[in-house]
């Protein structure tokens, strides 16, 4: 199965469609729901009025949203040549991750502002060659705090935003600033509207989702597992990464760099960020899905990857499946 994502063709983006069905049969029984919260963000008043569309329309909505961001995250990885030659492999991550637990497979806030932070990721990656990189600078601010005020538990994209600037960039006092001022552009005209509107005292009060969370899985031991398993796979990939790195270009090292803080900055978010569990973690699965397509791209043999996916399959199925049962 594998195998016929290993080659980059137009039938392999037919099967990202039927993979991502397939692991989601549950639907026929556990259909999926728009899930938003005011606690999120600005988006809350986007998806509030989307709860009105029929099952149908959310189950097909939900698919065309995971593959498209499948797609385009693997699209700037091999844009981006990250890979020892273009694959879908890291589309198939993609949609096997935001599977694994019974609430990423719903249309949640996470799940739709990860199009914003694939978008973000793929500016960030360009920095290191950019030829016009004070433009690019300014727009990567833009992005990550409209990000931000929409989904307020992508915060941890402000220091990601800044370690890049640090590993890609010379230390140049005006380019620092200029990634300050495209951060705080929307936070300006924001509180400008606001005033106008004489509604900043609810703002204030959105200060009140950041409190530490003790987080209590419905099911600990299966969370665990699936946790487990994912980071596994995460570090099976990122070893292969790191014994091939003497072949790739600075770059792609410091490429990969980025992807590893993605990963490292978004888990604190759901201790300390209220009702941030367990969606908030899906905003590192472009990051996650990057480091398992090493996994099958680099391996040798072919029974790791077949086994790799299988393992996937199996508790996607499970938990969803049989787990939500009890």
């Amino acid at each position: 199965m594998v195998s016929f994502f290993k080659e980059k063709s137009a039938t392999a983006v037919f099967g990202l469609f039927i993979v991502s069905i397939g692991v989601r049969l549950f639907f026929w029984e556990h259909t999926p729901r728009i899930i938003t919260s005011a606690n999120d963000g600005l988006i809350y008043t986007l998806l509030s009025r989307l709860t009105f569309l029929p099952v149908v329309a959310v189950g097909l909505l939900y698919h065309a949203i995971v593959v498209l961001q499948a797609l385009r995250i693997n699209y700037a990885l091999n844009d981006l040549r990250m890979f020892p030659k273009s694959a879908y492999t890291t589309a198939l991550a993609y949609i096997l991750l935001t599977a694994l637990f019974p609430a990423w497979n719903n249309i949640s806030a996470a799940l739709v502002i990860n199009s914003m932070v694939i978008w973000l990721l793929f500016r960030l990656l360009k920095l290191y060659n950019a030829s016009t990189p004070k433009s690019l600078i300014y727009n990567i601010g833009l992005i990550v705090s409209c990000t931000v005020i929409l989904y307020y538990a992508a915060l941890p994209l402000l220091l990601l935003a800044l370690i890049a600037i640090a590993i890609y960039r010379p230390f140049r006092l005006n380019e620092w600033l200029i990634l300050l001022l495209g951060i705080l552009t929307p936070f300006y005209f924001l509180a400008g509207y606001l005033f106008l509107k004489d509604q900043l005292e609810p703002i204030l009060k959105q200060l009140d989702i950041f409190e530490l969370q003790i987080i209590r899985p419905a099911n600990l031991a299966m969370t665990i597992i699936t946790l487990v398993f994912a980071g596994l796979a995460i570090i099976s990939g990122a070893y292969l990464w790191q014994a091939n790195s003497n072949r790739m270009v600075i770059q792609v090292r410091k490429n990969w760099s980025i992807l590893f803080f993605m990963i490292i900055l978004f888990i604190p978010g759901i201790f300390f960020i209220k009702n941030s569990w367990p969606n908030a973690l899906l905003l590192a699965a472009p990051a996650g899905a990057a480091f398992i397509s090493n996994t099958w791209l680099y391996s040798r043999k072919s029974l790791l990857p077949a086994l790799l996916f299988w393992l996937f399959v199996i508790l996607i199925l499970y938990n969803n499946w049989i787990v939500t049962k009890f």
